[in-house]
């Protein structure tokens, strides 16, 4: 559990069995990070798309639309991932030295998830740890698909 801003932040990482070194693509390209062990709910695989989307200087009244409208390889059905789906690309993706996320120190990834204080959460990657800036900053966008 963290702190921040007094409030208490906790995050579970949640084990997968996912990203083989050297696996195949998701179906629309991107990469396969999350494999929940069945099928249910209409899927079981997650991927994220192979790049960022809209350059290093995202606000996040421009996050969603991004996303929505994000498509690749005749795949629409992308979105802006929640802190947890951001964790697993970190852990099975970044750690791994995949998936082409930036690694400069001072790099954020918007997720979805709102915490206290109506602030907006991002990620900082590259320093494995997540603040609680609000929605005036700008940050990197990696959209997520299910299937």
């Amino acid at each position: 559990m963290k702190a921040y801003y007094g409030a208490v932040v906790a995050l579970a990482i949640l084990p997968c069995s996912c990203v083989l070194e050297g696996g195949p693509p998701g179906p629309a390209g991107g990469y396969v990070f999350y494999d929940k062990g069945v099928y249910s709910d209409g899927w079981r695989y997650m991927e994220c798309a192979p790049e960022d989307v809209g350059g290093d200087d995202i606000d996040w009244d421009q996050t969603n639309t991004l996303c929505e409208e994000y498509a690749l390889n005749g795949y629409d059905d992308w979105y802006l991932p929640t802190i947890q789906e951001l964790k697993w690309m970190y852990y099975n993706l970044h750690k791994k030295g995949m998936g082409n996320f930036k690694s400069s120190g001072s790099d954020y990834y918007w997720f979805s998830s709102e915490g206290y204080y109506d602030f907006s959460f991002n990620d900082g990657v590259s320093q494995d740890y997540y603040t609680h800036n609000g929605y005036g900053y700008q940050y990197y966008v990696r959209p997520v698909r299910k299937f």
